[in-house]
């Protein structure tokens, strides 16, 4: 019989996960106007600069391309500041499309459909706020064309998922070239989705324990995480599973079709 801590505690770590992702969007959007702001102070300054080389040329020069080939010189060095200005506008605009569904989701199961895609890719641009994730890890992605959409528990999903690259990530610190992949998969009950990575790996006796709570060699770490995910897949009539081999370290979730559709 599940520990009246246990469950209080796992609707408590339910409830995080929303803040955690809304964190991690205010993160995203934050990054976004600042990029904004900076590009729009240099403008300023190039409208200026390109005023005062235009006044000169006409003040003193009476060559007709007097003053012109400095003026695209420096509008041509501007000019790359826009695709980045429009790049960084999408992002923010793709992050608040992605958050809109998921709210949805989490207070009413009739949102809007959600790809297993865009989970995973919102939790890795949350977790690119670490330069070592977004810099040193090779991440490869694998994800069918005709993986079917999300209707119901992609909160739960975006919590399983953020606990394994989460995992993954501190597992190749040491790492000497750090990889991670996430696959998927579906079949006719079930959607299987594996975070593999080639740390270490787990030691004998600790793989036994890997599940239970406050079971961790992190310094400073609750050890609640995988404990936490495997209540998650369990919640949804599902599993979570470890395995090693060939260097890898791999967890496995499993969950039934009828939950997520």
């Amino acid at each position: 019989m599940t520990m009246d801590w246990e469950a209080a505690f796992f609707q408590q770590y339910q409830d995080a996960c929303v803040g955690r992702l809304l964190r991690g969007i205010i993160h995203n959007l934050n990054g976004a106007n600042q990029a904004f702001a900076l590009q729009a102070a240099l403008f300023k300054t190039m409208f200026a600069q390109a005023d005062k080389l235009l006044v000169e040329a006409m003040e003193s020069c009476f060559n007709p391309d007097c003053g012109v080939i400095p003026v695209r010189e420096l509008l041509a060095k501007r000019a790359v500041m826009v695709e980045q200005m429009e790049d960084k506008v999408s992002t923010s605009q793709r992050i608040v499309n992605r958050i809109l569904p998921l709210a949805q989701l989490y207070w009413n199961d009739q949102g809007e459909p959600m790809s297993l895609a865009a989970i995973v890719e919102l939790e890795m641009e949350i977790m690119s706020a670490d330069s070592f994730f977004k810099h040193k890890i090779d991440k490869r992605l694998d994800f069918p064309p005709d993986l079917p959409l999300l209707r119901r528990r992609c909160v739960e999903m975006h919590t399983m998922i953020h606990v394994l690259l989460d995992n993954a990530a501190y597992a190749l610190r040491g790492a000497v070239a750090p990889w991670l992949s996430l696959s998927a998969r579906c079949g006719d009950e079930a959607l299987v989705v594996t975070v593999t990575d080639s740390g270490p790996g787990i030691d004998a006796e600790m793989a036994t324990w890997v599940f239970e709570p406050f079971c961790s060699t992190r310094d400073g770490a609750l050890g609640v995480g995988l404990f936490l995910a495997k209540k998650t897949a369990a919640a949804m009539g599902g599993r979570i599973e470890y395995s090693a081999a060939d260097g890898q370290t791999s967890f496995t979730v499993t969950v039934p079709l009828q939950e997520v559709l």
